[in-house]
């Protein structure tokens, strides 16, 4: 596993290369100190399966960063990591599709937990940020009260049918809705949807 953590405060990164190298003795953990450094050497940043960024950087945040490089890292999952996050920022990071937003206060372990979440192919936010200023995560992701409904529902295993039923309406309503929900947390089946809205602190 090879990763790029960019962080301008080197104490951080390199407190986490070694929380990293405690559990992945084999991965490759390359740092950077300047994210605009990074700008200029695009070419080089492929090949990378993590790359973990602070969102607080002088003149260029982590999302920003992201936004610019991203496109170069396609194979790469990336992890933004933040002291503090605004529901805009949230909403950025989710419009942005990064795979996980960790708050960096949150202990070791959950930070080793949200690496592992994300390079298996999953999400992970933190409950804090999501929760953040009296936003809830179905706001963050702009659920509807019914598509919250639904999902509460598909947890408990009822079916499309069962579900109109309860909700007075109709099987194609909820049909739209599941789409919706799918698009939203992009997953392609039930099972996924759940266990993406558990992560996230939908459920």
């Amino acid at each position: 596993m090879k990763i790029l953590i960019v962080d301008d405060h080197q104490l951080f990164a390199d407190a986490l290369t070694l929380t990293i190298k405690n559990s992945y003795a084999d991965a490759i953990i390359d740092t950077c100190h300047q994210p605009g450094w990074l700008l200029n050497k695009r070419p080089l940043l492929r090949g990378y399966d993590l790359v973990i960024l602070d969102q607080a950087m002088p003149h260029l945040d982590g999302l920003s960063l992201w936004h610019l490089i991203g496109g170069g890292m396609a194979d790469a999952r990336v992890l933004v990591c933040s002291g503090s996050a605004t529901e805009v920022t949230v909403r950025r990071a989710l419009q942005l599709k990064v795979n996980g937003f960790v708050d960096k206060s949150e202990p070791v372990d959950r930070i080793l937990f949200a690496i592992r979440e994300v390079m298996a192919g999953r999400s992970y936010f933190s409950e804090s940020f999501l929760l953040m200023s009296g936003s809830t995560p179905e706001e963050a992701l702009t659920l509807t009260r019914q598509q919250l409904a639904i999902l509460v529902m598909m947890q408990e295993g009822h079916s499309n049918k069962e579900i109109a039923r309860q909700l007075f309406v109709s099987l194609n309503t909820v049909k739209t809705h599941l789409r919706l929900l799918y698009e939203k947390l992009e997953v392609v089946n039930r099972t996924a949807c759940i266990a993406k809205a558990r992560n996230l602190g939908l459920l």
